[in-house]
């Protein structure tokens, strides 16, 4: 704060204290520019380097890629053969037994053959047979058994 004085109407000199303001600090504005560079030093070899971004991916060649691919074939193959050599077993074991009343040839198959493949023993009974049509009940056929 400052004194000031200053004369009054009737001539006498007052002493006031007034505030004195002071100038804000002026805010300065930063432009965005480019930073600055230096110049190329005559005779300098210019040498760039590499970017440090990801690295470089080796190219995958065509001797790599036929032979994951034939490993992969194969390995499909030989699954599919095993696959194919595994059948199901129906037993070799035959016995005669009477078609019951309301049954079919599934229903017979799962009776004498539990554990077995319904489908094959409902073939071999077919085959064993020569049963093409329906079965009668009291009919007698011969099934493969299983104990």
């Amino acid at each position: 704060m400052s004194a000031v004085t200053h004369k009054t109407e009737v001539g006498a000199q007052v002493h006031v204290d007034v505030p004195v303001r002071r100038a804000k600090p002026a805010v300065r504005r930063v432009v965005p520019h480019r930073p600055p560079t230096r110049r190329r030093v005559a005779g300098a070899p210019r040498v760039l380097a590499r970017a440090a971004c990801a690295p470089r991916r080796a190219r995958l060649s065509l001797v790599w890629v036929l032979g994951v691919a034939s490993v992969a074939c194969a390995a499909v193959v030989g699954l599919g053969a095993l696959s194919n050599a595994v059948t199901p077993s129906v037993p070799e074991d035959t016995t005669v037994v009477r078609v019951k009343l309301g049954e079919n040839l599934w229903e017979l198959a799962g009776r004498v053959a539990p554990n077995a493949d319904t489908a094959a023993v409902v073939e071999r009974i077919r085959e064993l047979n020569g049963v093409d049509g329906t079965i009668q009940p009291g009919q007698p056929l011969t099934v493969p058994f299983q104990r």
